[in-house]
């Protein structure tokens, strides 16, 4: 195994990771697949479905490997809060790829690479929406951009999805307000605040509000951006409704202790077989002849966000195998080669559409939509 480029995926039997090991048997089949957690029975009985893989048993909390095990790169699919993950990579000198962080623990995590005189290995951050996978698109099409004014990422959560544990986790951050770039100055928000309806299908709207993402930390800095926004909304406006009003009448404040978590995973976590995930992200800026232009990009994934997260995730685990990579951090929608990556989501099934208008022609037809309808 030392001969061999290998790869350790932390939580690898997840919804999640099962489905990065897929597509990294798919893709990468002479590379060793490392199936790591803490019940090494269920990491060794996944491992055995896969074509070259083996298991390990791994505890976040105290992370250490067999002494004839060195992978090449480490990916944390389970939560790293505590970041003992990232500091074992670092100290053995380990590439790292990191999918699972709220804006907070990202910050902490990049100024705790800071404390290391010199690393060894390439640390990825990749924990915007979709692993990157929102965050990657917009870059490559706020290239047509001279400036960007803003940009607005709604994001449908299907109730019928099927989907791990953590996917729930944001709306134990409901109460906890968080910044955002507007107008060019920092803002605070409160999360399930500033709705808006949309259009994410032709037939019906969405009500989405305000939640915390990396996309508002990273996009601002890399795209210059005067505002960044991210809302998300569940594909059923009355459970839309209903959460608005357990937020704002204060009854989630009161089951908002760790002795109420129980209660309110079962509240929240009830995954179905599956169901489409979908993406409308709104670009506005100026072109090359500073006129005001306006981009739609609509993103859908019919298998569901945790397919649309491991191919985030497997993205940028290509990215880190085939580029020469520095020594040091990165942000993970800044790696992948976007015709590639692009290909390999094509070729998932995941629908991708955009339009550029320029912003005058794009008003008329909306008034004139509006009028019609």
């Amino acid at each position: 195994m030392n001969n061999q480029l290998s790869v350790l995926l932390i939580g690898g039997y997840g919804v999640v990771g099962k489905q990065v090991a897929a597509l990294l048997n798919q893709y990468y089949p002479d590379v060793h697949i490392i199936i790591g957690g803490r019940n090494i029975h269920t990491a060794t009985a996944f491992a055995s479905t896969l074509s070259k893989a083996s298991a390990i048993q791994f505890d976040i909390n105290a992370p250490q490997l067999p002494d004839n095990i060195r992978p090449q790169l480490i990916v944390t699919l389970a939560n790293d809060p505590d970041n003992r993950v990232l500091h074992f990579a670092i100290k053995n000198q380990i590439a790292y790829l990191d999918i699972t962080r709220w804006t907070d623990k990202l910050k902490t995590a990049i100024t705790y690479t800071h404390t290391f005189d010199q690393l060894h290995a390439p640390i990825v951050f990749s924990s915007t929406w979709m692993a990157g996978v929102a965050a990657s698109l917009i870059l490559r099409h706020t290239l047509k951009f001279k400036q960007i004014n803003s940009i607005d990422i709604n994001i449908l959560y299907s109730m019928q999805d099927n989907s791990g544990i953590n996917s729930v986790d944001y709306m134990d951050r409901m109460l906890i307000p968080f910044e955002v770039i507007a107008e060019g100055h920092t803002q605070s928000c409160m999360p399930f605040s500033d709705s808006r309806l949309v259009s994410f299908t032709d037939k019906k709207r969405f009500r989405v509000y305000r939640f915390d993402t990396p996309d508002q930390l990273t996009l601002p800095m890399l795209t210059q951006a005067r505002s960044v926004s991210t809302r998300i909304g569940f594909n059923s406006n009355i459970t839309n409704r209903l959460f608005y009003v357990l937020i704002h009448s204060g009854f989630w404040r009161l089951i908002s202790t760790q002795r109420f978590k129980t209660f309110r995973q079962k509240l929240l976590y009830n995954p179905g077989k599956g169901d489409e995930h979908r993406i409308l992200i709104n670009i506005t800026g100026t072109n090359s002849a500073n006129r005001p232009i306006q981009s739609i990009l609509s993103i859908t994934d019919p298998k569901g966000q945790s397919h649309l997260t491991a191919i985030g995730a497997f993205n940028q685990i290509h990215s880190i195998f085939t580029q020469q990579l520095s020594n040091r951090v990165y942000f993970g929608e800044t790696l992948p080669d976007m015709n590639i990556a692009t290909n390999i989501l094509k070729k998932e099934g995941v629908k991708i559409d955009f339009d550029l208008y320029l912003s005058e022609v794009y008003r008329s037809l909306q008034t004139i939509n509006s009028e019609i309808f």
